[in-house]
């Protein structure tokens, strides 16, 4: 694992060394001929303790680095600072881009810069998304302002403010951390792993001994590996931090497979009342129902309306139908037995699959009816008619910005962003610009923040995501 540290004198061999190799070899930098040390050298004396300069070292071995450079000489511009981020060739598409720039803009944060500015070449998608994914939007574009390789580039100018990163700095790389653990937890969950992914549970719960959402995954792991005390145990320390659906819905599980009918059900109850449009506390409450031998009519209700809510438990749903019009010969209006008692419970092993919490996402808001799109219509949209149809679904108060940018997604390609339950938790998307032709540049980076699972990353209202999104369509004249 690397170590991120202040760079000092003694690596700027290594930090020039990287810097050539995009010089020399990628449109990343403007720079056509390599720099010197003692060139070099000037750059580093420019930087100090209010404009950090940030080595990645692995080994022993600087691996990448990252900077916070004066933007103007300027003194209005003090507070404002220009991003630079490069990794070594050898060490590229390990996440090091990702964390030196996370731990150099908390840098920044604590120095008292506010404002923080990236150019990032056209045609450069993984920076786009890399600065997306941290909070930046793109406040214009540069067009035709380089040549290099034979190539006429244009440059996006995004922009981040730092005003809030004074007061979560200290917090944010062990937040990191910990949020990728979960992530890689519930990607092996997903996968069938349930040893790795409790490997990787425990993990985050030993990194972060107060986060909720560590407890509750361990606890959705434990439901998967069939040891419902486990889950239930977990569930409760989760519930002890704070109540939400998921961990209500989690206990409810966990005490339906033990066998506490009664407790499974009034927890699915509770989760129902948090949220009644939700399609994980209707199938708990719909198994708890079917198990407590309730009338069929009202068991089939709830499992319906599940399906209704969430279309990806449709499978499980229609099992759960099947079993309850058996074949003729068999017993009807029989007490289902122990074995049965797990088979209806381990319907719910669908969604704890594709549906195990994401770190951080709780109570995410149900998706929005079929009957009542936000974007009336079908088939694809133009990037203009994509434009004022969410500019008029967001003046007609649109739920939430995520709700809105799949439904955008789906009228600009023709496709859904997230076919399933588990891409949406997971945020497993393809690039629009993979599904169809003809988009803005700059599109990919701008889904790669609207359709960004952890819900702090994502633009906070539609209005914000119109105005992104509008910028890609008529960018500002520069």
């Amino acid at each position: 694992m690397a170590v991120l540290r202040p760079a000092t004198e003694t690596d700027l061999p290594a930090i020039t060394e990287i810097y050539n190799q995009a010089v020399l070899r990628a449109t990343g930098t403007f720079d056509t001929e390599p720099k010197t040390l003692e060139q070099q050298r000037a750059w580093f004396a420019a930087h100090g303790a209010g404009h950090p300069v940030i080595v990645a070292e692995e080994g022993g071995k600087v691996i990448g680095w990252a900077s916070l450079s004066p933007y103007s000489d300027r003194c209005a511009y003090a507070r404002t600072a220009e991003v630079s981020v490069y990794i070594d060739e050898s060490a590229r598409g390990r996440g090091h881009g990702g964390a030196l720039l996370d731990a150099v803009l908390a840098a920044g944060g604590k120095a008292g810069l506010k404002q923080v500015l990236a150019r990032v070449t056209d045609g450069n998608e993984a920076s786009l998304r890399l600065h997306a994914k941290r909070g930046f939007f793109e406040a214009g574009r540069l067009r035709q302002v380089g040549e290099k390789f034979g190539k006429v580039l244009d440059v996006h100018l995004l922009q981040k403010s730092l005003a809030l990163l004074l007061l979560l700095a200290a917090a944010l790389p062990a937040r990191a951390g910990v949020d990728e653990i979960l992530r890689e937890s519930v990607v092996r969950l997903t996968a069938g792993d349930v040893a790795g992914a409790r490997a990787k549970a425990e993990e985050a719960v030993a990194a972060a001994p107060r986060d909720p959402r560590a407890k509750e995954q361990l606890g959705n792991v434990a439901l998967a590996g069939l040891d419902p005390k486990a889950a239930e145990a977990a569930a409760e320390r989760a519930l002890a931090a704070g109540e939400t659906v998921s961990r209500r819905v989690l206990r409810a599980n966990a005490r339906l497979t033990g066998g506490n009918i009664e407790g499974g059900l009034a927890d699915a109850q509770r989760a129902v009342i948090l949220a009644p449009n939700s399609g994980q506390a209707r199938l708990s409450l719909a198994v708890a129902l079917e198990l407590l031998g309730r009338p069929k009519s009202e068991v089939v209700g709830e499992y319906r309306r599940a399906a209704e809510l969430d279309p990806t438990q449709a499978p499980e749903v229609e099992a759960a139908l099947r079993r309850l019009n058996p074949p003729a010969a068999a017993p009807a209006g029989a007490r289902l037995g122990p074995i049965l008692v797990i088979l209806a419970v381990s319907a719910l092993f669908g969604w704890i699959f594709g549906k195990a919490s994401k770190a951080g996402e709780e109570g995410a808001a149900p998706e929005e009816p079929s009957a009542s799109p936000l974007l009336p219509g079908s088939g694809r949209l133009s990037a203009r008619e994509a434009l004022a149809a969410v500019d008029a679904a967001a003046r007609s108060g649109a739920p939430d910005s995520l709700a809105l940018a799949e439904a955008l997604y789906r009228r600009l390609t023709g496709r859904p962003a997230f076919p399933r339950g588990t891409d949406r938790a997971l945020g497993r998307y393809l690039p629009a610009s993979e599904s169809a032709k003809g988009l803005p540049a700059g599109i990919d980076a701008f889904f790669a923040r609207a359709l960004d699972p952890e819900p702090s990353r994502r633009f906070s209202t539609a209005a914000e995501l119109v105005g992104a999104f509008r910028s890609l369509v008529d960018p500002p004249v520069l």
